[in-house]
């Protein structure tokens, strides 16, 4: 890139005829992107030039496209944003045959693969996205989770998106070898999910937001690994759906109809959980995540990645999902990552937009039949593509510019993954909603209405030519070599080369529209503490905050317009403030304090080793009958907070009964090995997440043993050190 004087002789290149999308920001003609003094321009069908920023951005095509399908259509930027990620999937092969994540990122990662799996490199390159994913198989025949928050598996259990993946390429290529090769590991790693990582209280799944894996740009600061871990988030929750219902299938196939029966269970439960906990019937979506200490707050964001999937899956239906469609918040450039933003933080996944996200929710708005909606979505992906001349990783939700977040990559797989099935899934409506067939959906907005045509679309043993004509979500006719069929659906019984024409209604089934918002920034998270010797709490008034909701033990109490209040003596539980403004955007809650009994012991630090096989053992004593939420004072400086997979993981015995597994984080950056005692951040000590236990009055001994379903990913290094525990009563 350079810089550039442009020139008003480009400008000359481009057509005069009307946008096919307008915002206040910007304009989409048929071959060229205008954003206020910057222009993307789509040269040829293989060439793109932008002068944003004021720098020359050149995509100029490299490759041979003639193993892949080819788009004709009469809108220029259509046709070079579909060539140029074409151009880039071919770029994405390593030379292993494994999919690189993006052109700053080497080497495949469980989620990126999975998600650009699902979107389009199942049916664009079906042999690198198996051999993707079979590369993330540890030695246990497991899913390896990727690295996240605290040291991945358990605080980031979104691998299962790869059981998704691995279903999408059998519909995709039919394959029984791959079945077969897949399922063992699917079940595998949905069994240990199941006994160690659910909540039995709601019946979710625990984890962080599904690829939302950087702590400080997306969770209050209070919320450490630990709390992240007890969290339960929509995403993740959609991700363990899908796995749930993608093994379900592949065991029938297989006939292991036993397991399937026990999934597809486990789906239902899941299902009815995100309904009942994470649904917002006063805002129309779901919020984010649920979480806290010894009491569970909603988090109200809505985040757009779970919000997709759950229409697309059918978490949720009917009437619900078309509300859902209307209802979560976009921003002019696109769908953000969550919405409001964090006020205090720079534009990652916080104010920012990701294409791959942004190409879900095109999907889902098509599901729906939201012309709007579909519309606003390719226009994002389209206006980033000709501005950028690549596909990048994220822009900033603001301005639209891919300068100002805090990492970025071009030619990014699952950006490009998301650009194509802009032009298979939704434009030209190719669906594998069953393994034996594809169902023609199309879904095309009135301004994109032409005669579009992919040439050489390669489906078992038949070559595809698909022709859409018209606009809409209703098919008028839908033709295979000219013979008028009654379902738009091609089997996968047929072979050879054949012509497939869909002809659209010029109309769409239902008006629906966008929940467009702004630059809407949450009130900062409030800082409270106690005072009055235990019987107020108080914290600092934030400006623009109207009102502080007041709860406890998970349920609103109070409402002030100052910052304090007493505590009453039936508060219960954790007490939180959460900062509203004049608009009703809240504040994340505030860190938890508790005024519940308590039993808090210190000892000696003692690391516990995994090298050494040995149980930590101590005996307890509580006072009475209950509830009581157990954890630990713990410290784990093996590695990174963010980049490592040392999480600490045992399974707890509670006189000799399991109870399930404790879980104790990476806390602390430490340079070094992880091998290593010699790093720094053993004395960054903190709680663990809280697991409640029934104990009677008295002694009881409580023992953490390495086990099969405690080990981590590292399945090296799974150490911390241990000075401290607490029981709360419930």
């Amino acid at each position: 890139m350079k810089k550039i004087q442009w020139i008003s002789g480009m400008l000359l290149l481009c057509s005069c005829t009307g946008a096919v999308y307008e915002s206040e920001s910007y304009s989409i003609y048929a071959d060229k992107v205008v954003q206020g003094e910057y222009v993307g321009v789509a040269e040829t069908p293989y060439k793109i030039v932008s002068n944003l920023n004021g720098e020359e951005y050149i995509w100029e095509k490299k490759n041979d496209h003639s193993a892949f399908p080819q788009l004709v259509t009469p809108l220029p930027v259509e046709e070079a944003v579909y060539n140029m990620s074409i151009d880039e999937c071919i770029n994405a092969v390593e030379p292993d045959g494994t999919l690189r994540t993006g052109l700053e990122w080497g080497g495949v990662w469980t989620r990126d693969v999975s998600y650009s799996t699902i979107l389009s490199m199942a049916y664009m390159q079906p042999q690198a996205a198996m051999t993707s994913l079979l590369c993330k198989i540890n030695s246990k025949g497991e899913i390896v989770q990727d690295t996240g928050t605290g040291g991945a598996w358990p605080c980031s259990t979104d691998r299962q998106i790869w059981v998704g993946a691995a279903w999408e390429l059998y519909k995709v290529t039919g394959s029984q070898e791959w079945l077969e090769k897949v399922y063992p590991v699917a079940k595998k790693s949905l069994e240990v999910d199941m006994r160690t990582i659910y909540d039995a209280e709601t019946g979710l799944a625990k984890g962080e937001s599904s690829f939302i894996d950087w702590r400080k740009n997306s969770y209050p600061l209070w919320m450490e690994s630990a709390d992240i871990y007890d969290s339960k988030c929509l995403g993740t929750n959609m991700v363990h759906y899908i796995a749930l219902t993608s093994a379900a299938k592949m065991g029938r196939i297989l006939g292991d109809n036993a397991t399937a029966e026990t999934f597809d269970a486990k789906a239902q439960t899941v299902k009815e959980a995100v309904n009942e906990h994470l649904w917002m019937d006063d805002k129309g979506y779901y919020a984010q995540f649920i979480a806290g200490r010894n009491d569970d707050l909603l988090f109200t964001k809505s985040e757009t990645l779970g919000q997709s999937l759950a229409i697309l899956y059918g978490v949720a239906e009917g009437e619900r999902a078309n509300r859902l469609s209307q209802a979560m918040p976009v921003v002019e450039f696109g769908a953000p990552v969550f919405w409001p933003y964090v006020a205090d933080m720079a534009p990652y996944h916080n104010r920012a937009v990701w294409p791959f996200v942004q190409s879900f929710w095109i999907q889902a708005s098509a599901k729906t039949g939201n012309e709007a909606g579909v519309l606003h979505g390719i226009a994002s992906v389209w206006r980033a593509c000709m501005m950028y001349a690549t596909n990048k990783e994220n822009f900033v939700a603001n301005d639209g510019n891919w300068r100002g977040t805090q990492v970025n990559s071009s030619n990014m797989l699952w950006s490009l993954s998301g650009s194509l099935s802009v032009t298979f899934r939704i434009l030209m409506g190719i669906n594998y909603d069953d393994p034996d067939s594809i169902r023609f959906a199309p879904v095309v907005p009135q301004s994109l209405k032409a005669n579009r045509e992919i040439k050489g679309f390669p489906y078992r043993d038949a070559t595809l030519d698909i022709c859409v004509k018209g606009y809409g979500d209703v098919i008028k006719s839908f033709s295979i070599d000219g013979e008028l069929k009654d379902e738009p659906v091609f089997s996968a019984d047929m072979a050879g080369h054949h012509t497939v024409e869909i002809l659209l209604a010029n109309r769409f089934a239902q008006q629906m529209t966008n929940n467009m918002v702004g630059d809407v920034r949450a009130p900062l998270t409030p800082f409270v503490r106690f005072s009055g010797g235990g019987s107020r709490l108080r914290w600092y008034t934030e400006e623009g905050v109207h009102h502080y909701d007041v709860y406890a033990g998970g349920k609103k109490v109070a409402e002030t317009t100052v910052g304090k209040c007493n505590i009453e003596d039936d508060w219960k539980g954790d007490l939180q403030v959460v900062g509203v403004a004049a608009d009703g955007t809240e504040s994340f809650p505030s860190e938890p304090l508790n005024r519940n009994t308590k039993v808090v012991k210190f000892f000696e630090p003692i690391m516990v080793l995994q090298s050494t096989g040995k149980d930590f053992v101590i005996d307890v004593e509580v006072p009475h009958d209950g509830v009581w939420n157990l954890s630990w004072y713990y410290a784990n400086a093996r590695g990174s907070l963010y980049s490592d997979l040392t999480c600490g993981i045992r399974m707890l015995y509670v006189d000799g009964e399991k109870a399930g597994i404790n879980v104790f984080p990476n806390r602390h950056f430490a340079g070094g090995s992880p091998a290593s005692q010699a790093t720094d951040g053993w004395d960054y000590w903190g709680w663990t997440s809280p697991q409640g236990l029934e104990l009677k009055a008295g002694k009881h001994r409580l023992v953490l043993k390495c086990e099969s379903d405690a080990d981590n990913m590292s399945r090296k290094v799974n150490d911390f050190k241990l000075k401290g525990y607490s029981l709360i009563q419930k």
